[in-house]
């Protein structure tokens, strides 16, 4: 059975990056584009098995999600990795004392992320098995980190 993934992430292009990423390496995802929506999917449908919280999301704030899903009996244990832009100590130190899994900057671009979900997540047999593929196959070129996908890609200004 495949890890199913919430990300929560309010811009587009690092939402579909997040979800090419994730279902190249096996994974379930979904996606929501704003804290009310998390909030919505994480109560109404089968719980996620890792939330992936962006701190600045429009509605109910990043922090705000964490504390809820904290202090909810049904979603407190599922683990959290904030992939968040800002890397300031004190930010970061806030989010895992609020009850984060990990903390991740988008400048680790996926591979870090990816570690990070590692740690957290026990290998399915699919992962398993494509581990095991990619080992025995040529390495992959082409890879797009987040930091050079998001550099490269033209920012849209957003409504006031």
């Amino acid at each position: 059975m495949k890890h199913k993934i919430l990300v929560v992430e309010d811009e587009q292009d690092t939402a579909d990056l997040l979800k090419r990423v994730l279902e190249r390496e096996g994974f379930s995802v979904l996606q929501a584009k704003d804290g009310r929506q998390a909030s919505t999917l994480v109560g109404t449908v089968h719980p996620p098995s890792l939330v992936l919280l962006d701190l600045v999301v429009p509605y109910v704030s990043g922090p705000e999600l964490l504390k809820l899903s904290r202090h909810h009996p049904d979603r407190k244990d599922i683990p959290v990795i904030v992939v968040s832009a800002d890397n300031y100590e004190p930010d970061i130190q806030r989010a895992l004392s609020e009850g984060a899994t990990a903390y991740v900057t988008k400048q680790k671009g996926s591979i870090g992320l990816l570690q990070a979900m590692k740690r957290i997540l026990p290998s399915t047999p699919e992962q398993t098995k494509r581990v095991a593929k990619a080992g025995s196959a040529a390495p992959r070129t082409g890879r797009v980190s987040m930091r050079r996908r998001l550099r490269s890609t033209p920012r849209k200004k957003r409504a006031a």
